[in-house]
């Protein structure tokens, strides 16, 4: 199986493919963009045992403003792996619905990395719905794909995924 790249994670933001849209930005001002401030921010909120203190207000600050695009972003721009962890698990403990990104998290649970899949995994098993049939069809299929190369370690938790995907899919039907 071939690893997922950062341009990988970048098509999530595809405003022909996805909901998300950002407007005004273009390559060469991307790194200069209000977006790339606040999602440098964000990460450094999120991560820093500096700012500690202010971790739970962030978060209900991102549910209540309504910014789980920037989160996503933060994380499919973060270059340093060992904080992934500690920003997808924002997702699932900012209490945001980001069902409509099942597929960018599945990519997510087949890194390499034991605590990305993990927290990755959670995100999943906290998201609410509604989820689209076909984003739910491919996601299964992907797991059921990755179980093939994985560690045995990770086997169990992606058992348990299969079983909660599955329990989804029977939702919708």
């Amino acid at each position: 199986m071939e690893k997922e790249t950062e341009s990988d994670y970048k098509k999530y933001f595809n405003p022909q493919e996805y909901v998300t849209q950002f407007i005004g930005i273009d390559k060469t001002d991307e790194e200069n963009s209000d977006d790339a401030k606040e999602v440098t921010l964000l990460s450094s909120l999120l991560t820093d045992p500096k700012h500690k203190g202010v971790k739970e207000e962030t978060l209900l600050t991102l549910k209540k403003e309504k910014k789980g695009e920037i989160l996503l972003m933060a994380i499919a721009r973060e270059k340093n792996k060992t904080l992934l962890p500690f920003l997808i698990a924002a997702c699932w403990e900012s209490e945001i619905n980001f069902s409509k990104y099942l597929p960018f998290f599945v990519l997510l649970v087949l890194d390499d990395d034991y605590l990305v899949s993990l927290e990755a995994i959670t995100v999943i098993e906290e998201m609410p719905g509604p989820f689209e049939k076909q984003h739910l069809a491919q996601a299964i299929e992907k797991i059921k794909e990755g179980k093939k190369s994985i560690t045995s370690e990770k086997q169990v938790l992606l058992n348990d995924l299969l079983d909660t995907l599955n329990a989804f899919a029977q939702e919708i039907n």
